[in-house]
This record gives C-alpha cells, sequence and structure tokens, in this order.
C-alpha cells in the first residue's frame, strides 16, 4: 500500500490506496489504460509523531508553509517536508480554523473554547481575543501585516459574522450581518468577503462597506451543521463554493456609473451543479478544472464502514476527468466533516488531511510521464517525446 521514498519525508501513495494485482482479468488487460493526473505521497518527518498523540482537525497552507491545527488546541508550522518549525499552544480545545496573511508573517487560529489567537511567525507577537461561544471560521485580512487597523473576520455560534480592526487605544467588533444561524466558513479576497449560514452564502465588500449579493442554498440540501462548506477565492472576483453535495461557481461584476449612480458590484453565477457524493474539500486545478474530496455514501444505507475518500476530479459542467482512491489512515471511521483540503493554486499542490493522516497530491511532471511509458514498454513513444521537450 505505501513505499518509503527516501528521506525528503515522504511515502508513496497508490492511487487506489491498493497494492497492484499480477493476475488482472484479461478484458481489463485489454482495456487502454489512462495515464494519472496526480502523483500522491505521504507526508512524514514530524507529522507522524504529530498524529501519534494528537488528531488533525484543521489546515492552511502558504507558500512558505504548512499550519496544521489539532483537536487538543495546538498549531504546528511546519515545512512542506513535513519537519516541524514551530508550535502554539493556542487554544484548549478543538482548532476550527487557521488563517495567514498574504506575506505569510502571522496566522491567526479559532476555536470551540471561544477564543480567536493571533501569533506572529518571525516575532513574539501574540494577540488573543474571547468571545462567548464555539467561533467556527474566520480570515485575517489578506494585507493585514501591512495595514495600521489589522482587520479580521471571525464567526461561528453566536450567529454574528465579526469584523475586529485595531483602533487608538484597543481593539473593536463591528457586526457585518447576524441572525440567520451559525457561520460555518468565512474566506476574504481583497476587499471581498464571504461566508456561510444557515441560510447561504453571503458576499460583502469591505471597501464599499456594502453587502453584495446573497446566494441561497438549493431546496432539499441537507442539513447546514451537519456538512462543512468551502468556500475558496479562486481570483480576487471568482469564488467557488462546495457545500454538502452541490456546487456553485459566483463571479463578482461591477456595473459601470451612470446617470448620477455610481459603479456597483454584483454577482451572476457561472456554474451549478450537484454531484453524487458528498463534498469534503474543493480547489481550483490548471486548465479550468476543479478538484473536489468525495465522500461517497453507500445508497442503501447502513451501518457499514466508510469508504475511501476518493479525490476527482470534473469540469465545470461537472463531467469527471480523473477520480483516484485514497488510503487514508482510519478512514472506515471517518466522516465527511473529518476531512480538510488544502492548496497551493500555483504550484498545483494539494494537501488531503484526515484526523490521523496528511497525504500531498501534485500533478505529475514530464518524468512521472516517461517512466509511465516505460513501465509500459511503450519505448518508442518515451524517446519521442523526450527528444521533443529536449
Amino acid at each position: 500500500e505505501v513505499e518509503e521514498a527516501g528521506g525528503d519525508g515522504e511515502e508513496k501513495v497508490d492511487d487506489d490506496g491498493e497494492e497492484d494485482e499480477d493476475d488482472e482479468d484479461e478484458d481489463d488487460e485489454e482495456e487502454e489504460e489512462e495515464e494519472p493526473r496526480l502523483k500522491y505521497q505521504r507526508l512524514g518527518n514530524s507529522v507522524p509523531e504529530i498524529l501519534k498523540r494528537e488528531a488533525a482537525s484543521s489546515v492552511r497552507v502558504h507558500e512558505k508553509f504548512v499550519a496544521l491545527g489539532t483537536h487538543e488546541g495546538w498549531i504546528y508550522i511546519l515545512d512542506f517536508n513535513g519537519n516541524e518549525i514551530r508550535r502554539f499552544g493556542a487554544h484548549t480545545a478543538i482548532v476550527n480554523d487557521l488563517s495567514f496573511d498574504r506575506l505569510g508573517e502571522f496566522i491567526a487560529s479559532c476555536s470551540d473554547d471561544g477564543t480567536v489567537v493571533i501569533n506572529g511567525l518571525y516575532s513574539a507577537e501574540c494577540e488573543s481575543f474571547t468571545y462567548q461561544r464555539p467561533v467556527k471560521a474566520l480570515a485575517l485580512d489578506p494585507k493585514f501585516s501591512r495595514k495600521g487597523n489589522r482587520q479580521f473576520v471571525s464567526g461561528g455560534l453566536s450567529q454574528q459574522l465579526l469584523l475586529n480592526e485595531k483602533g487608538w487605544f484597543s481593539n473593536k467588533d463591528k457586526v457585518v450581518h447576524s441572525g440567520e444561524g451559525a457561520i460555518y466558513a468565512v474566506a476574504w479576497a481583497e476587499s471581498l468577503m464571504a461566508w456561510a449560514n444557515d441560510a447561504g452564502v453571503k458576499i460583502f465588500d469591505n471597501a464599499a462597506n456594502k453587502r453584495i449579493t446573497y446566494i441561497d442554498r438549493p431546496e432539499g440540501s441537507a442539513r447546514a451543521d451537519l456538512f462543512r462548506p468551502h468556500l475558496v477565492w479562486e481570483t480576487p472576483s471568482l469564488l467557488l463554493i462546495g457545500w454538502a453535495d452541490y456546487v456553485k461557481i459566483a463571479q463578482v461584476k461591477e456595473r459601470p456609473a451612470r446617470e448620477g449612480v455610481g459603479a456597483q458590484k454584483y454577482v451572476e453565477i457561472l456554474a451549478f451543479f450537484h454531484t453524487d457524493f458528498y463534498i469534503a474539500g474543493l480547489a481550483p486545478l490548471d486548465g479550468g478544472l476543479l478538484v473536489l474530496l468525495a465522500y461517497v455514501v453507500d445508497a442503501e444505507g447502513g451501518n457499514k464502514a466508510a469508504e475511501r475518500p476518493e479525490l476527482r476530479i470534473l469540469t465545470r459542467s461537472n463531467e469527471e476527468v480523473s477520480s483516484d482512491a485514497l488510503s487514508m489512515h482510519g478512514f472506515e471511521r471517518l466522516a465527511a466533516k473529518d476531512y480538510r483540503l488544502a492548496h497551493l493554486h500555483q504550484h498545483s499542490v494539494l494537501y488531503i488531511v484526515s484526523p490521523r493522516d496528511i497525504v500531498v497530491a501534485r500533478a505529475r511532471d514530464l518524468d512521472d510521464h516517461l517512466s509511465w511509458l516505460i513501465a509500459r514498454r511503450m519505448y518508442a513513444q518515451a524517446v519521442a517525446e523526450a527528444e521533443e521537450k529536449a
């Protein structure tokens, strides 16, 4: 199932989580084998030891490092090989969400203990903010480290989305929205904030201090608290939404000023489709594709063990490009909300996290492609493609 990959702190993981069989059916041999899109490795070094004593609950990736939050309230800063760089004993309960500023100088975390904590990654700075109810989601202003007002937004079981900023003498909270149920996810890009509550997803323009739109949850959707919503800003104006068994893609646009009326932002839904699985994570992929972490449920129900999670690549019209089943540690006992998916879009790298495991998925490169051809004795094609790329 897993083989050692040398001293880089990672282990190779089969795409389907199972060993190759020599006695495949003849029919299978006759079928044209499709080359995989991604390669997988299990993150090693400090990670196995951390996840022996604690369970992962949240993850966030920056160009400089990986942040891992745990059920025990700790935050670990790791390099891309899984080596621990720093740790923070930030909370007394589960870490629900993490957020970096754009420059990677600060990390914010929130927890069921009702606190938001912001730690400096290159300094001893640490600020803690206490709220009355569990905080489920937060986001730092992308320009947090370069702006004097140092804003962050958070929400949770208090049913309020709060914008906190630094004043002359102390920090203050402003209620951006309230009264529509708990807030489960928050995402911030440039001046735009998006959040998800029981009613659906809303987008707010912080620069204009104005709500832009409300995107409803489809009729008949699963209970909002059972499946974690996923909000990802692919660009500063393009929002990916994955929640339970549906995907929406929302584009923020602007109508030009006219007849004494200033420019007005609005939202256009570019795509909407249902899936045949529950969404445990969502990210953009090169080529205009989407990658979804799929939690597959047996239609017959029952108390059988959970299936392996699958990483599925889809077009934006819901056509499947590829699907890989992942052998995550302890998957048989996990629910959709136990998984996390984080991504570095510019490098096409994905981090799939379960309570006891981290698997890294990367786009396959030319060397991987040539190795795949050679393993199938397609020597002439391998030589031709290598010479073409030389």
